[in-house]
């Protein structure tokens, strides 16, 4: 299931085998649906499946609870493989993710004030929820929001074309952002479904773990 890293004379990167892949993304999410795992893979679900099958006899993952809407997740060995993927894909990617890494950073920060205003209407004494009847409002937070985005997509756009992860990624923020545009006040900061603060979350992770950095106060 392991692959060789590294790249061409141009600097692309070689593919991720798909088994590191999933290992990564788990690594990243702790315990997963297969669905979910298929989606950031950008595969299948029974392409997931196979994959995971094969996984799970070398040992490396494991679905819980044994019966009902079943999960994955790795187990110790498992863990040992996937922090063997993240510091390899360091070794590939540190330099274009180190390259976008002041932009984003800057971009996280307004991202989290934006999110903040979603979720709180800070313009009211007391900071009282945002309970979203006020349309106005609401418009307003999500044009700063969709605004960041746009910058946002620019830098994961030099990223694209080295790990499908971050065209998975670049999708979900769009697709939520389209929901929340129709109205679907979860798309933005929702935990039931999939939302925008979920899928930049994720993408935090990946950015963070190609840098060997971990998440500090300043990252939240």
């Amino acid at each position: 299931m392991c692959g060789e890293y590294g790249g061409d004379e141009r600097g692309r990167a070689d593919d991720l085998p798909l088994g590191d892949a999933m290992l990564f993304q788990l690594a990243l999410r702790g315990v997963v649906g297969l669905n979910d795992l298929a989606a950031a893979s950008g595969v299948g679900d029974d392409e997931a499946a196979a994959v995971v099958s094969v996984l799970e006899q070398e040992g490396l993952v494991l679905w819980r609870p044994p019966g009902g809407d079943r999960r994955i997740s790795l187990t110790p060995p498992g863990r040992a493989r996937a922090a063997e993927v993240i510091a390899a894909e360091g070794n590939v990617l540190r330099a274009p993710v180190t390259a976008i890494d002041g932009e984003f950073a800057a971009l996280n920060a307004r991202v989290k004030r934006i999110l903040l205003r979603w979720q709180v209407r800070a313009d009211r004494p007391g900071a009282v929820p945002n309970d979203h009847s006020d349309a106005r409002y609401d418009r307003g937070v999500l044009a700063e929001l969709q605004d960041v985005h746009r910058a946002a997509d620019a830098l994961l756009s030099h990223l694209g074309g080295l790990r499908p992860r971050y065209a998975s990624l670049r999708r979900r923020l769009r697709d939520t952002l389209a929901r929340a545009g129709f109205g679907d006040v979860r798309a933005v900061a929702g935990t039931t479904a999939d939302s925008f603060h979920s899928a930049w979350w994720e993408l935090h992770a990946d950015l963070l773990a190609v840098l060997g950095r971990p998440r500090g106060e300043a990252d939240a």
